[in-house]
């Protein structure tokens, strides 16, 4: 997939749709200075284009009972195409990961996790990621504090 050719006013409207996604079309229209309904054609292209992939709600992981935040290292036996797509396909089912990224370097794959507690990282960890066939080693890291959290991507 190709970059998409985005102008000046492209990027500001993905700067403030980054921002508040859920800003009225009257208002993006009014900050970046054209009338609505060229506005709202720029979105629907950039949305058309993949650009902007989807809308969503953003929760506050403790007010909804996930409280821990784990970053898990993990290492397969052998890097294979059939083993890379086994353990991807089972990331995917798997609602408490949130993220998961194929690595190059010492670690095959990286995965956010996101559970109530410690027993039910164990839990995940025992009967999800070792009952993985060909998963050889995971590595834990309890997150105790979120400095930085952003799904702003900068635009410059």
């Amino acid at each position: 997939m190709s970059q998409a050719i985005l102008d000046a006013t492209d990027r500001q409207i993905l700067g403030i749709l980054q921002r508040d996604a859920r800003i009225p079309n009257t208002e993006l229209a009014d900050e970046i200075g054209l009338t609505p309904a060229p506005t709202l054609r720029r979105v629907r292209r950039l949305e058309e284009e993949g650009v902007i992939q989807r809308y969503v709600a953003l929760l506050d992981p403790k007010l909804v009972g996930r409280e821990l935040m784990v970053m898990v290292r993990v290492t397969l036996d052998k890097q294979t195409k059939a083993g890379f797509e086994q353990f991807a396909q089972k990331m995917q089912e798997r609602p408490e990961v949130l993220e998961c990224f194929l690595c190059l370097g010492d670690i095959d794959y990286l995965l956010k996790v996101c559970v109530p507690d410690l027993d039910a990282y164990q839990h995940f960890l025992v009967n999800t990621l070792a009952a993985i066939p060909g998963v050889r080693n995971t590595a834990s890291t309890i997150v105790v504090k979120q400095e930085k959290h952003t799904t702003s991507l900068p635009l410059d």
